[in-house]
């Protein structure tokens, strides 16, 4: 009795395997019923092909983010160039720009206190420089500095535009700054500082870099300070700690 127990148990086991792979057999050749059942499928094989291009494809694409930023926030620089007769706009190409016979040296200081996006960062600077040639003055400066560390090319070179804003004030105007003044008639002394600036480092090594920086003070149309402005262009190294 219990041998054909067994013996039924079996047989009915097998029936019903056998009947419930007949019936997905069936539902696999069954056409759609409705638009929305074959939209439904339809979406699903493009949610999954998204999927497997998302797999496919963000590796290729992280690449680019696998070089590491600079994690100090505070920097030192110093820099060197040549004084211009050119205005702001005809310095911005050192290499057509016409030159005075004065240079100017210096160095300063930023401190990065926030980053809102992502290697855009903004913080203080503050510097100092002489400016020689015929006669010799000296210059402070300080300001607000904005910063983007997000252009890395061929995972080699990082490539950081950045632009400080503020107020500038030497010990006296000279050379073309001076003639300047003199035309508009209004002191020099203390001017808006405007400095752009594009900076160069290695992705093994982000916290030395090189830099090309416009040193330029104005009044801006005569809307703060007075007349006379000065313009250099320069070249400097830059290290962060």
């Amino acid at each position: 009795m219990t041998n054909s127990c067994r013996i039924f148990a079996g047989l009915s086991f097998r029936h019903q395997a056998n009947r419930r792979e007949q019936e997905l057999s069936d539902v696999r050749h069954v056409p759609y019923d409705s638009p929305q059942q074959a939209g439904g499928i339809l979406a699903m094989k493009r949610f999954v092909f998204a999927l497997a291009t998302i797999a496919v494809v963000t590796p290729a694409f992280a690449q680019f983010d696998t070089s590491p930023v600079p994690s100090e926030d505070q920097k030192v620089f110093i820099f060197g160039g040549r004084m211009g007769e050119s205005d702001m706009a005809g310095m911005l190409n050192p290499f057509t720009a016409e030159y005075e016979e004065a240079i100017v040296l210096g160095g300063g200081y930023q401190h990065f206190l926030t980053e809102p996006i992502e290697d855009l960062k903004f913080g203080l600077e503050a510097g100092a420089a002489v400016r020689t040639g015929e006669e010799t003055t000296g210059e402070v400066w300080g300001g607000v500095v904005g910063r983007y560390d997000g252009f890395v090319v061929g995972d080699t070179l990082r490539i950081s535009p950045s632009l400080t804003f503020g107020a500038s004030a030497v010990t006296g105007t000279m050379g073309t700054e001076a003639e300047r003044e003199a035309i508009d008639g209004l002191p020099g002394d203390f001017l808006f500082y405007l400095s752009p600036e594009i900076s160069f480092s290695t992705v093994e090594n982000p916290s030395s870099e090189v830099f090309w920086r416009l040193h330029h003070r104005s009044g801006a149309w005569n809307t703060f300070g007075g007349g006379g402005s000065a313009n250099a262009t320069t070249i400097g190294i830059r290290t962060s700690f």
